[in-house]
């Protein structure tokens, strides 16, 4: 018998459920069948009939297909549990046939798709599409799928098919005309039917499921359960925008079409085709509609669709809306991660304002879970325990939801790629495989210091870079960089010696040997898996092959075997699959991952995971009918819902569409309107309505707007204006502003942390601060001992010192990404650290040609011939900068002095090394620069209030554009102090003197006298000239901190640096 139910309530058809329920089968072992069409929907029935029944056990929740099948399989007792026409089997048999396609016209637009190099890849994407075609014409038009197989139709499609049938397997066409002939019959074992079957929830069967039900209910008891949003009948209702497409000659009145009520008009289509199709299957029926509860805005929609009244017209006026109306709410915010702080504040209110409602009556759905999971785990998770709101995050998809999964697919994916740094390095910062090769977390940062200084770049060896026909050069490879590493920890090289062309990198040393085996051995492991993972082979084969991946690279601990799992399960089934389809072609390692992640896409979600007792977040899709007191749906943009779906160019029912198709876009408004009607207190919306750069309008989801015209149509404020603008809430960008706490724009917030930062918003606007206001107490007593190196880096950024050594911050300490490519062109950096290298390899005698070997193999130059320009530049620059080094520094060397002295309260302890006959010399390859000034300067005091004897106290510095001779000096002593005074002030405030702006300053000073001149020079280096010809120096990261958008030329700057660069300036005598 047929049983239908229909409810506006899924409470009630739950209610009748479990009457129904109550009544004991005829075998007390048999097991009660429910159909449903999500995991969710089973969990909160399982929940209902556990109250209402005392436990619920021994419950089949089956799926409509998986469930028709298996009735299928009960009366034709020789059909397999599965078939080679089921679509995963389908992909690889069209993959056959497309591979063996003759020179026929019908066949022209595949072959033009798959290319004149037939692509394995390609052939399986293609048949990926036809296949999913396919499984729909089975479902959907049943009546094609005979007549080509009948022989009609002339296209490729029907070819196609028909050489896929021609294996006499069973699909389920052929099964449902030999079930309906056998249920017509009777010629089957009706015990192995189950005495009855409830089918709950369910918005939409195919009309060929529709048959088979009413076939099977001559023989069982079907209960179909139905969420039906309106008591009356609405078969006939359109929407307004189809009422306006009917030719001139239709008369909407004659032809008994009307509006009804616009919502569900214009949302419900595809649950109206799925009742209007019911009609035609004689069945008992039963009708348990119930009054929403409630007079707010929320229950006069939900009853407007009851009664199918059209509010607004003459027979329904309009109803005032009530100032204190909050049941439907609309949130407008800058971004996904606004949209969730709001969600977050905005539930905390809810929870307070209905003392009983409990954070299981709450549901959080949006379209795109992948994008707002996780923003609600931070938002959500990051509250204090006061404001914290259990919750959990579920229908993730499974790579979001088993990391390790993420993880075996980067692993395939360097199958004939780069293995450039960053993506080696990136396997192992996943535990599970740092433990299979013996690495601690510890080690991670040791081994990306030796990768980076050892120069690895990308390709595993010389020979690989033939596959991209690129020169096979090994510089900037792993085994390249292994050697140097190995090398090294053997047999040190000191930066200069080569063995066998090999430059051995010398920072391994000790207990690092055992973190260089392991890495040693990982990366040995990928290179054999590369060579594994080129070969093409079956689908078995790979199955075992990538099943021992999982073994080789992974040491699961916990859940992390159950991640595993999931892959392994992919695996047997692609294995599965392929023997079904009898495909045992070699297929390339593309294939496979594409193969592998549309397995892992289908694989079901664990039902007990929803409805875990705290706010269930999810898709749209799991819970939908299911009732809530509190439904928040969020991500309602105009881009993002209803989901877009573009149908293939050969998918035949996207052009010719019959009642009872599914429709994604269909399928989505009417998810929409169960959503609407699910809500029981309050149905909270929000979406990114203001763009987070311009403060731009951006429109809602499309269905969103039809709910506010629907509002504006039905109800007005007695105030006047439009009634959707009560329901709609603007937010700022910021969490901390001001409109939040001020108490008069009707927002707030329950954070507490953000109310002083509120009282601060939008002054640095109208007032800029210095970092540090006040000066800091004194140092310690230690400080007051330093050394040249000290003073010289704290003259080099004074805002540095302090910041780092006093307080701490390091803003420009972040992780530097690794290289991944070679060098192409070197930039002001690389140069002068490459004819820094060369100029000490060449004071200690090593020929151009050597220089030349250990440049190449330490990775310093470009590849080829670019790279021989390169370095014959620079060994010309090495050469005629060492030749005017040598008329300075003696061949025998420089020496050195230990320097103790007492200044006042401060002691400078050092070795002052340089020193030769004609007193302490200097160098650096480069042009002079402010800092060179300072470390002559320093040096050249050092050495006056030392003043050893039989050293000339006179100090030399080399640059490349000039020499600079500096005198004897004989207030040294005083000058120290007063720079170590200029430290000590350093040490407890900020002192606005920069080295670069404040040479300029005293440059132009001395060049023109004249202060206005001097201070627009410091100008242009600190704010940097208009073509850009150098880095500004505010730029530089602690500058920014400490000085904010203060100007701090001023009146200081100048005073510090004719303090500091102006007794320089007057003692040396410059020679060019």
């Amino acid at each position: 018998m047929f049983y239908s139910y229909r409810s506006n309530h899924l409470e009630v058809l739950a209610a009748r459920l479990t009457e129904m329920m109550r009544q004991p089968l005829r075998s007390s072992l048999a097991q009660e069948v429910v159909v449903v069409q999500s995991n969710g929907m089973a969990r909160w029935l399982a929940l209902r009939l556990a109250d209402a029944l005392g436990v619920c056990a021994n419950v089949s929740w089956r799926f409509p297909a998986t469930f028709l099948w298996d009735m299928s399989r009960a009366i034709l007792t020789h059909l397999p549990r599965a078939s080679s026409f089921d679509k995963a089997a389908l992909v690889w048999r069209t993959m056959t046939l497309l591979r063996d396609l003759e020179p026929d016209p019908r066949f022209e637009p595949l072959r033009a798709w798959l290319g004149e190099e037939q692509s394995d890849f390609r052939r399986h994407e293609l048949a990926q599409h036809i296949a999913d075609s396919f499984d729909q014409y089975l479902v959907y038009r049943p009546d094609w799928i005979r007549k080509w197989e009948a022989g009609e139709g002339e296209h490729w499609q029907a070819e196609l098919w028909r050489r896929l049938a021609s294996s006499q397997d069973d699909h389920r066409a052929r099964v449902q005309d030999r079930v309906r002939a056998a249920l017509d019959s009777g010629a089957f074992d009706r015990r192995a039917l189950p005495e009855r079957v409830a089918i709950v929830g369910v918005t939409a069967l195919p009309p060929a499921y529709l048959d088979l039900l009413a076939g099977l209910a001559r023989y069982l008891d079907i209960h179909l359960f139905l969420l039906d949003p309106c008591q009356e009948y609405w078969g006939d209702i359109q929407a307004e925008r189809d009422l306006a497409r009917l030719g001139e000659d239709i008369d909407p009145d004659e032809a008994y079409l009307t509006v009804g009520n616009p919502l569900l008009a214009s949302l419900g289509k595809q649950g109206r085709d799925f009742l209007d199709l019911l009609q035609a299957y004689p069945r008992a029926e039963w009708e348990g509609f119930v009054e929403p509860a409630g007079d707010e805005l929320l229950q006069c929609l939900q009853a407007d669709i009851l009664h199918l009244r059209e509010r607004g017209g003459e027979d329904y006026p309009p109803l005032p809306l009530r100032p204190e109306d909050r049941s439907v709410q609309i949130h407008v915010c800058h971004g996904p991660m606004r949209e969730v702080e709001v969600l977050h504040d905005q539930l905390l209110a809810l929870f307070e304002r209905w003392p009983t409602l409990r954070p299981s009556d709450v549901i959080v759905m949006a379209p795109d879970i992948a994008v707002y999971g996780p923003l609600i785990e931070a938002v959500f998770d990051g509250a204090p325990r006061e404001r914290r709101i259990p919750f959990s995050v579920t229908d993730q998809s499974v790579q979001i939801e088993n990391p390790l999964v993420e993880v075996f697919f980067n692993l395939l994916d360097m199958g004939g790629g780069r293995f450039d740094a960053a993506q080696v390095l990136s396997v192992l910062e996943t535990a599970a495989v740092r433990r299979r090769f013996g690495l601690s977390e510890g080690d991670l940062e040791r081994v990306r210091a030796w990768v980076k200084g050892a120069g690895i770049r990308w390709g595993i060896d010389a020979e690989i870079k033939r596959t991209w026909d690129l020169p096979t050069t090994a510089e900037h490879t792993w085994r390249a960089g292994l050697d140097r590493l190995l090398l090294g920890y053997a047999m040190p090289g000191g930066g200069q010696d080569l063995y066998a062309d090999i430059l051995p990198y010398d920072e391994v040393e000790g207990s690092d040997a055992l973190a260089l085996g392991s890495l040693q051995r990982f990366t040995e492991s990928l290179f054999e898996l590369d060579e594994r993972l080129r070969q093409a082979r079956s689908l078995a084969d790979w199955a075992s092959a990538l099943g021992r991946v999982l073994d080789d690279f992974f040491d699961p601990r916990d859940r992390e075997e159950n991640e595993l799992q999931v892959v392994r399960a992919a695996l047997d089934a692609l294995e599965s699959d392929a023997g079904l389809a009898d495909f045992g072609e070699p297929v390339t390692l593309g294939v496979v991952k594409s193969a592998l992640r549309l397995q892992l896409n289908v694989l079901e979600g664990q039902p007990g995971r929803f409805l875990g007792g705290g706010v269930t977040c999810c898709a749209m899709v799991p819970m939908r009918s299911i009732p809530f007191a509190v439904v928040c749906l969020i991500g309602m943009n105009d881009d993002a819902y209803p989901r877009p779906r573009r149908p293939t160019g050969f998918d035949l029912m996207a052009t010719r569409f019959r009642r009872g198709d599914r429709s994604r876009r269909q399928d989505d408004r009417y998810l929409f309107l169960e959503t609407v009607l699910s809500a029981r207190r309050c149905l909270y919306l929000s979406y990114v309505g203001q763009n987070i750069r311009d403060n731009s309008v951006l429109p809602p989801s499309v269905l969103l707007s039809e709910l506010l015209d629907a509002v504006n149509r039905g109800f007005y404020r007695s105030e006047g204006g439009q009634a959707s603008e009560r329901l709609i809430t603007r937010h700022p960008l910021q969490a901390f502003s001001r409109r939040y706490f001020d108490g008069r724009s009707g927002l707030f917030s329950f954070a507490r942390e953000w109310v002083e930062a509120s009282r601060q918003a939008g002054r640095g606007e109208r007032e800029a601060a210095l970092l540090m206001a006040g000066e800091l107490p004194e140092p310690e007593p230690g400080l007051r001992t330093v050394t040249l190196e000290t003073l010289a880096n704290f003259f080099k950024n004074p805002a540095r010192w302090l910041l780092r050594e006093r307080l701490g911050i390091r803003p420009e300490e972040r992780e530097e990404s690794l290289a991944t490519r070679e060098p192409f062109v070197l930039d002001g950096l690389e140069n002068y650290q490459l004819v820094g290298r060369m100029l000490a390899l060449h004071q200690n005698g090593k020929p151009a040609s050597e220089i030349r070997k250990v440049m190449r193999a330490s990775g310093a130059l470009p590849h080829g011939q670019v790279g021989d320009c390169v370095f014959s530049s620079a060994q010309e620059r090495v050469a005629r900068f060492a030749g005017r080094l040598g008329r300075t520094v003696p061949r025998r060397g420089t020496e050195w002095l230990n320097v103790d002295l007492t200044l006042g309260e401060f002691r400078l302890v050092d070795r002052l090394t340089g020193l030769t006959p004609a007193g302490w010399v200097g160098y650096r390859l480069a042009f002079m620069k402010a800092h060179d000034y300072l470390r002559l300067w320093l040096h050249h005091l050092a050495l006056n209030a030392a003043a050893p004897t039989g050293i000339p106290l006179q100090s030399h510095w080399v640059a490349e554009d000039r020499e600079v001779m500096l005198p004897p000096l004989k207030d040294a002593e005083a000058q120290l102090r007063s720079l170590l005074e200029l430290y000590w002030q350093g040490s407890r405030r900020l002192l606005a003197f920069f080295p670069k702006s404040a040479l300029a300053y005293v440059e132009r000073l001395r060049k023109e006298q004249d202060a206005d001149k001097a201070l627009w020079a410091a100008r242009k280096v600190w704010e940097g000239d208009e073509f850009g010809k150098s880095r500004p120096e505010r730029d530089d990261a602690f500058y920014r901190l400490a000085f904010q958008t203060i100007d701090p030329l001023d009146a200081e700057f100048a005073g510090l640096a004719i303090a500091v660069f102006e007794p320089l300036f007057e003692q040396f005598s410059q020679e060019n």
